[in-house]
């Protein structure tokens, strides 16, 4: 877990997306389920045109906010796709949601129609969500919120949209981390999980951003990856929210153990290269076994 400044946004879906992305022209190739068998739909920004093409596993489609707030509703106008998911695979123990309404957080909060995300975020980074469906002017994002495993509507006109072919894989029963580029590994590293009382979640997940640490020695090491995730366990870490986050350690003699508060640590060299080569909204999957 990270302290109460870095708690507010800090500590993001192992989502494959299967989605085929076509950014110039002003296309975009919405992924809508996650097995090679699926098909996603490429509709022009401003049209209502729909073309079937074969799904690519391995792109991630991204949306970049506009302006100073995104506002992301539970069902938009005239779709009737499902509007909110939860996929958690363990219910959470009586915590509750993030945003919600009474509740600072960091950036987010709750509204009558759904939620809003202010920015550049609280760490002075664009606000960037993960795309996993279209229906005509309207994306499905996957959110900042707990449950994890939300998903919300936003306007396609209010958002940039980018893709890339990065992507996380961390099996907790096995200590380790996988990173691909497409279908190309480019890191694998053993870490440090969360402890059996405030376990790492599983699921989908995303990298939200990257936050430099002021001390490249201290117990976050150079670099915090933020995720959209939250901790299952725990209402409030540090006096800020409880996010979950990959980051690196000046304790690695505990890679390899349950002993963090959720978060997921690694060598202090493989975080800063990562940190130097995944974009914000890196899919990400975390599986127990």
């Amino acid at each position: 877990m990270l302290p109460s400044t870095l708690m507010l946004s800090r500590e993001r879906p192992f989502l494959r997306l299967a989605a085929a992305v076509t950014v110039t022209l002003g296309l975009f190739a919405g992924a809508s389920a996650c097995s090679s068998g699926d098909q996603a739909q490429v509709v022009g920004v401003n049209e209502t045109t729909v073309t079937t093409v074969a799904a690519d596993p391995t792109v991630v489609v991204v949306a970049t906010a506009k302006g100073k707030e995104l506002e992301v509703v539970t069902t938009p106008p005239g779709v009737g796709a499902p509007s909110t998911t939860v996929t958690t695979a363990v219910p959470p123990k009586s915590v509750q949601a993030i945003p919600r309404v009474g509740l600072n957080s960091a950036g987010s909060r709750k509204t009558p129609d759904g939620w809003a995300f202010e920015s550049p975020t609280y760490f002075e980074n664009p606000l960037v969500m993960v795309v996993t469906d279209r229906s005509g002017d309207w994306l499905r994002v996957m959110l900042h919120a707990r449950p994890n495993g939300m998903q919300g509507w936003v306007r396609a006109d209010q958002v940039e949209l980018t893709s890339h072919s990065y992507r996380m894989e961390l099996n907790l029963s096995k200590f380790e981390l996988t990173v691909y580029d497409g279908d190309e590994v480019i890191e694998q590293t053993a870490v440090v999980i969360g402890k059996d009382a405030t376990p790492t979640p599983v699921g989908e997940f995303f990298l939200n951003e990257k936050v430099a640490e002021s001390n490249p020695n201290g117990a976050f090491g150079p670099w915090i990856l933020s995720t959209s995730g939250y901790s299952e366990t725990l209402e409030t870490f540090d006096g800020g929210l409880p996010v979950i986050a990959f980051h690196g350690t000046n304790q690695p003699n505990l890679i390899g153990t349950k002993a963090s508060n959720g978060c997921i640590r690694m060598p202090n060299d493989v975080v800063t290269r990562l940190a130097d080569t995944l974009p914000a909204g890196t899919a990400i999957t975390i599986v127990a076994e």
